[in-house]
């Protein structure tokens, strides 16, 4: 692979050039995982997919539908909105939601509290009963963190 440097400078251009509310230890966590071993684990199933997932199983789609909810960007270029039409189209009752504009594909170097935030609302609004009382308290989950030395994104 490349030298340390010049590949610790690639991940800092990248993340600053590229994302929105980037943190120190998110470059050190990625320049950490990225290794001949976990590349190879990445292009793998990067091929497997390519080659494999052809087309969503919309009879599947269909059968769960009511325990569904897809979420897509306005600009994800992985899984664009016409992915949203063709799934409408095969399964026009599913549920979905798209996001706000400024939520990239790699939504947790900008957006990780916006996403959290919509996901709990879209998991908790269709429930027949209250399950609040079964979200982990807040306060609890961040201290938590801090005992484990992890960050939380400010966005």
């Amino acid at each position: 692979l490349l030298p340390y440097t010049l590949r610790r400078k690639m991940i800092q251009f990248y993340l600053q050039r590229f994302s929105k509310n980037t943190q120190d230890h998110m470059a050190y966590t990625i320049f950490e995982l990225i290794s001949p071993a976990s590349l190879n684990n990445v292009f793998g199933l990067a091929q497997n997919e390519l080659a494999v997932v052809r087309e969503p199983n919309f009879k599947l789609i269909q059968k769960h539908q009511e325990n569904l909810v897809f979420y897509y960007g306005m600009f994800d270029m992985w899984a664009p909105l016409n992915c949203l039409r063709k799934l409408r189209k095969n399964v026009p009752e599913v549920k979905f939601h798209i996001a706000d504009s400024d939520v990239s594909h790699t939504f947790m170097f900008g957006s990780c509290r916006k996403v959290a935030r919509k996901t709990v609302q879209l998991l908790t609004d269709d429930l027949p009963y209250d399950m609040t009382n079964l979200l982990p308290n807040v306060d609890e989950v961040k201290a938590a963190a801090a005992e484990q030395d992890y960050d939380f994104c400010e966005d």
